[in-house]
């Protein structure tokens, strides 16, 4: 099994990320849920970010709604075995777009690989991830709930419960785990009405001959961040480099993110 293997220098964030989950899952098993703890915890799936993430050139944040299948584990850890396997669940990791459109962007902003044909394929550069002078990136759901059901399709009352089950009158989970990841650049994969929970968006601007991605600045409790929301990277029909990855490469050169 790989292990994460972290810089010295990143143990202390990795903390605060650690700590901040186990208040989150306090504050869930505390609304009046102690009677079912046990399952609670184990749905609960905490994520963050991977080794080197604070070493980029941009620190990038992708945000998702919900992890799948991935009950009782770390995110984070599961996934890292994965890559590293070149094995996502049952999938060959080449075939898995979900993953390799995060890997292809993260690579391509850290290398400067700006055409798409240039890429080599996620196998091929997988070496790299999470290694001191590699490239990584930080991850986190919306929700922290896997769905269980064996569909791919987001299960939209257990998010919705989850974010009720996390209200807090003095921390903001959510927008809390953002800032402590202090990223340069937010990718959400097509929250819709659930991008409120990050927090307020304005200085709206869009990229890609179908407006297919939207730069815009996120307001939270706690900062400003650089925000682009995106088609899901597994969305039906949507090409991963037509209606992702070059008009995300071209709004980050328009906006001067990269260059």
């Amino acid at each position: 099994m790989y292990v994460p293997v972290y810089d010295n220098s990143e143990l202390i964030l990795k903390d605060k990320i650690e700590e901040l989950h186990k208040q989150w899952i306090a504050n869930i098993i505390n609304k009046d849920n102690s009677d079912i703890a046990d399952e609670l915890r184990d749905l609960y799936v905490p994520d963050g970010f991977y080794p080197y993430y604070t070493k980029q050139k941009k620190k990038i944040l992708f945000i998702g709604k919900e992890g799948l299948e991935l009950s009782g584990n770390d995110y984070i850890s599961c996934l890292y075995d994965a890559y590293k396997n070149k094995i996502v669940g049952n999938k060959p990791l080449n075939q898995y777009r979900f993953h390799t459109t995060m890997l292809y962007i993260s690579y391509a902003i850290e290398r400067e690989v700006y055409n798409w044909s240039q890429l080599p394929f996620a196998d091929e550069f997988i070496d790299e991830f999470g290694e001191p002078d590699g490239f990584s990136f930080a991850f986190m759901n919306l929700s922290k709930f896997s769905n269980e059901s064996g569909r791919w399709q987001a299960d939209e009352e257990l998010i919705d419960s989850f974010i009720r089950l996390s209200q807090n009158d003095e921390i903001n989970f959510i927008q809390k785990e953002i800032e402590l990841l202090n990223p340069d650049l937010i990718i959400g994969m097509n929250l819709g009405d659930k991008m409120r929970h990050l927090g307020t968006f304005d200085n709206f601007q869009f990229f890609g001959p179908k407006k297919d991605v939207c730069f815009q600045t996120l307001t939270t409790t706690y900062g400003k961040y650089n925000y682009i929301d995106t088609w899901h990277f597994a969305a039906p029909n949507k090409s991963p480099e037509l209606q992702i990855f070059n008009p995300l490469i071209g709004c980050l050169l328009n906006k001067g993110i990269i260059q």
